[in-house]
């Protein structure tokens, strides 16, 4: 009897043993020992605070070098624009992908999207530059600077405006470089060019008005009998072709710029390649073969070449 009475309460002295090791975490112990699973991992945690202060702007313009903008003929110069642009949150807090800048006149407008960072000037300044292409037939005009940024935190963009003058451009360039006429009879009329028109591209940007592109003839002596020639007032040049419309275009004069009725060169992108845009086409004609010459080869390699000009 009492050794039954032993045995029960030996088990009931180890059964509050087990509770105790139960309720004090043995086995979640044991069991994270046994089995190596975490029953908790750490978690970092930052959080950017972006400034509400608005950024203010300057352009400078050095690259300009305080003068006009020279094009540069048939193709294009690049102007660069540097902005300093102040945070009082820090430069941090610049939007470096907001910075935008444009010049405009009328209608036209260059631009760069993606002004970049040059660097650091101090904790609260950075400096960007912006480079913008103008092209040869861009306007001779005074454009208008704009360029717009921002910060992440005020996200309202700032916009500041500035100027440069683009200067005028006179410039040409013709094709073909040699004008030729088939054979012609001795006293024949109104023999217009094989190989016109002499095609007039305006290679900058200013507006050539009526009358202004201009043939400056000069009289074919001949290769054989070099007292011999056909007089530059023999010729005439139009803009029109065709039922030999250039036989009655403007006569031309020995050794004078004589302007061609019409013609006319407006600035722009010539290599529409249309006869119109930026360009202007010249016929010929021999509106009559002297009767008192000989057979033989007439040119301009004793005299000099004709020359196109522009006024």
């Amino acid at each position: 009897m009492k050794r039954g009475i032993y045995i029960l309460v030996f088990f009931v002295f180890l059964m509050i043993i087990v509770i105790s090791f139960v309720s004090g975490g043995f086995f979640g112990k044991l069991k994270k020992t046994i089995t190596g699973y975490a029953t908790s991992q750490p978690e970092n945690v930052s959080i950017t605070v972006a400034g509400t202060s608005q950024i203010t702007m300057v352009i400078f313009n050095q690259s300009l070098t305080g003068t006009a903008v020279d094009p540069t003929e048939n193709a294009t110069t690049y102007i660069t624009l540097y902005v300093v642009i102040n945070d009082s949150d820090g430069v941090s807090d610049i939007n470096d992908s907001g910075v935008s800048a444009n010049v405009t006149f009328g209608s036209t407008i260059r631009r760069n999207n993606t002004c970049a960072l040059v660097g650091d000037l101090d904790t609260q300044r950075a400096n960007y530059s912006c480079r913008i292409d103008m092209w040869y037939f861009d306007a001779p005009e005074t454009w208008t600077i704009n360029v717009r940024a921002n910060d992440l935190g005020n996200t309202s963009y700032v916009v500041n405006t500035s100027s440069f003058k683009y200067n005028q451009l006179q410039a040409i360039v013709i094709s073909p470089s040699s004008l030729t006429f088939p054979s012609v009879a001795i006293g024949a009329t109104n023999q217009t060019s094989n190989n016109d028109p002499t095609v007039v591209n305006n290679t900058g940007n200013y507006n050539v008005t009526n009358g202004n592109v201009r043939v400056s003839a000069i009289d074919l002596y001949g290769q054989t009998a070099a007292s011999e020639r056909i007089y530059a007032g023999n010729f005439s040049s139009h803009v029109i072709t065709g039922s030999n419309a250039e036989c009655a275009g403007t006569y031309l004069v020995n050794g004078t710029a004589t302007g061609v009725s019409i013609a006319n060169i407006t600035r722009g992108n010539h290599s529409a390649n249309n006869g119109v845009i930026g360009q202007e086409e010249l016929y010929y004609c021999l509106t009559r073969v002297p009767s008192d010459i000989s057979s033989q080869t007439y040119s301009t390699s004793t005299a000099g070449s004709w020359t196109i000009s522009i006024a």
